[in-house]
């Protein structure tokens, strides 16, 4: 969490996935730039940052939001450090109708949230289905194992519905960040 303009906090919050799983359409959905699925596939190259304000109604405040889009490509795992930097909390991407995508979001769980330390309340798993009347698949088990919360499902018919679960995850990042920096200064305190 880092302040910006007049005390008002920024969130920067990193999505991550396999490519082609919607990690751009469930961005852009989030930002409020669309609520429809594209007709064409266009792969991102390299990283998307869209700011955006979003309320937090615990704190009872609007947050600023900084969201990168990362691309579902490995091939730009050299600007990940800088990617990651400052992040609170990574929201998975992924759609559990490809079979092979179950693997590949465990490896982006290993490369982004289990790298860079989060807690398993600063982690979403969006479950990304193209069929209207699709449900939740099991969480994958090496996320499971790790204490991460069971996926929400967002379908192709209901895009709107992540802004539900990302307005949830982003109360429980911000508490988790104050947390984090209540114990911090209580640690200062102990130590002086």
């Amino acid at each position: 969490m880092r302040s910006s303009e007049a005390g008002r906090s920024s969130q920067k919050v990193i999505v991550v996935g396999p490519s082609e799983a919607g990690k751009s359409l469930i961005s852009n959905v989030l930002a409020e730039h669309t609520e429809a699925p594209s007709e064409q596939y266009r792969p991102t190259v390299g990283v998307r940052i869209l700011e955006f304000d979003s309320e937090v109604r615990i704190a009872a405040q609007r947050t600023s939001v900084e969201l990168w889009d990362v691309s579902g490509d490995a091939q730009y795992q050299r600007c990940w450090p800088a990617i990651k930097k400052d992040a609170v909390g990574v929201i998975l991407v992924y759609n559990p109708e490809k079979s092979s995508e179950e693997q590949e979001v465990e490896q982006w769980f290993q490369w982004f949230p289990r790298s860079m330390g989060l807690a398993a309340n600063q982690v979403l798993v969006l479950q990304s289905l193209r069929r209207s009347e699709g449900s939740r698949m099991p969480l994958p088990s090496k996320l499971a194992a790790a204490g991460v919360a069971q996926p929400a499902v967002v379908t192709a018919d209901d895009l709107v519905s992540a802004r539900t679960h990302f307005s949830q995850f982003l109360e429980s990042v911000r508490q988790s960040v104050v947390d984090k920096q209540r114990q911090e200064e209580e640690d200062v305190m102990k130590a002086a």
